[in-house]
């Protein structure tokens, strides 16, 4: 009788050990959903273009187009999602240096619409010059939305003929 009790428990033991030997394989082999582990973020979308929807990789601007600088059509980067303000920068590109410098900076709107102007000036008297420049745009980093950084591109300046006389 005693051996029969032994028996019956030992019995139960190895039912105990293999149901959580089971349960211990099942939940390793299960990968955990993305509820499990919280709401994912989502990923912010830097998108730009000019005012008047040009191509993005190259402009020309002519001093004789325009009336002053500030009639340059401008960039407007949107940035997604919109539920925090981006600041968003303007550089460029030094040739000399090899470096790239803010020349301007701008903050999204509730639309998450920044806009930035270029500027044709190559030195503080605000002249056009005749020169090539290249810019690119970055977002700076936000909670846990990383620094964004677009691809380079050029705009070449051209002073009007009675300047350049």
């Amino acid at each position: 009788m005693i051996y029969r009790e032994f028996e019956m428990k030992a019995n139960k033991l190895v039912v105990v050990a293999l149901s959580a030997l089971i349960g211990l394989g099942t939940s390793i082999a299960t990968v955990p959903s993305a509820h499990a582990l919280g709401t994912p973020k989502i990923q912010q979308i830097v998108t730009w273009g000019w005012e008047d929807g040009a191509d993005k990789s190259h402009r020309d601007f002519a001093e004789d187009d325009y009336d002053t600088a500030a009639d340059l059509p401008t960039l407007q980067v949107r940035v997604t999602p919109t539920t925090v303000g981006r600041r968003v920068v303007l550089e460029a590109f030094d040739e000399f240096n090899s470096t790239w410098s803010q020349v301007q900076a701008s903050q999204t709107n509730a639309a998450g619409l920044a806009i930035l102007n270029v500027d044709p000036s190559c030195d503080d008297s605000g002249a056009w010059c005749d020169h090539d420049q290249t810019y690119r745009i970055r977002v700076l980093r936000s909670g846990t939305q990383k620094i964004q950084v677009t691809r380079p591109f050029m705009i070449s300046y051209t002073a009007s003929i009675a300047q350049n006389i």
